[in-house]
């Protein structure tokens, strides 16, 4: 004699299941989330449409048993999800899925974002980045220098390297990768590029008692006045070499602070909001903006004190 398994259940069978009460339970079964049939007159719950509905969702756990949401968590990721695979703050991570255009679905009145949506936009972007994919990036990075860095060894303004970046011989021998939206210069080309001309020295490879071509890396940093709209201001600026204040950027950029304020409103690059009235612009992707072509575009077809 073969025993059949059991293919319903009463409903205060799934009530002690999630440990419901007899209201909650029956208003579980009132709002149609899984299957039920009469059974001699008595109401029971199909075991299979109700495992299903409980790897659907994430509100209710059995007392002894499976999580839930196996089924969930295999076709969509939550915020916090993508917060912590990208590295960022869950509320940045509702903006990121907004701004690339994914449609969250409600589940217990929570938004999530379908895997496959989410695949799709990640594999045709590079600025943000997977634990896998920072572990390759920084692989990279050391065979690789930054735009400040290239800087910091010639020991010249950062405009002069985007100058050679942009001459022939630098487009020519240097080679130019891109790692986390950010670009940087491969050193071995960079080593080549460097034997082959004579005009831009290291610090120790510069002959004594011969002028200065170019301002000293350190003397570009030094604090100058910007212009504003209502004339002109003493800058402020960051303690924090990593991040540049509105008045730096704008120093930078050859532009006005309402320029740069015009930039942030367009999201053309990330800024860390402090306070209300308190903003830091990292460095690092603030000069990554001002090398791409569209910020070139920009400059070229748009007066840079109106960007």
């Amino acid at each position: 004699m073969t025993i059949r398994p059991k293919t319903t259940m009463s409903v205060r069978e799934m009530g002690s299941l999630l440990g419901l009460k007899k209201v909650d339970s029956y208003w579980l079964v009132h709002k149609e989330y899984f299957e039920t049939v009469l059974v001699n007159g008595k109401m029971r719950v199909v075991i299979e449409s109700f495992e299903n509905w409980y790897a659907g969702q994430v509100k209710y756990r059995k007392v002894n048993g499976e999580p839930p949401g196996k089924r969930l968590n295999q076709e969509s990721y939550s915020a916090r999800d993508i917060a912590g695979m990208l590295q960022i703050n869950e509320m940045y991570a509702y903006q990121v899925m907004k701004n690339a255009g994914i449609k969250p679905v409600l589940v217990d009145y929570w938004q999530r974002f379908p895997k496959e949506d989410f695949d799709k936009w990640y594999s045709g972007q590079s600025r943000f980045r997977n634990a896998e994919d920072r572990r390759r990036d920084a692989e990279i990075e050391e065979s690789t220098m930054s735009m400040p860095d290239m800087a910091k060894l010639l020991d010249v303004p950062r405009n002069i390297v985007y100058q050679i970046l942009r001459s022939s011989p630098g487009k020519e021998l240097l080679q130019v990768v891109t790692i986390a939206g950010r670009k940087r210069i491969t050193k071995e080309s960079f080593d080549r590029w460097y034997k082959g001309q004579d005009r831009y020295l290291k610090p120790e490879d510069q002959p004594e008692g011969v002028p200065r071509k170019h301002r000293h890396y350190a003397d570009s940093l030094a604090k100058k006045e910007v212009l504003t709209p209502a004339g002109k201001k003493e800058a402020r600026f960051s303690a924090n070499p990593g991040y540049l204040t509105v008045d730096e950027a704008a120093l930078m950029a050859k532009t006005t602070t309402a320029g740069i304020y015009r930039w942030i409103s367009r999201e053309k690059f990330p800024v860390l909001r402090i306070s209300r009235k308190t903003i830091r612009i990292p460095r690092e992707e603030f000069e990554a903006f001002l090398g791409t072509e569209a910020a070139k575009e920009e400059e070229n077809g748009i007066d840079r004190k109106t960007p």
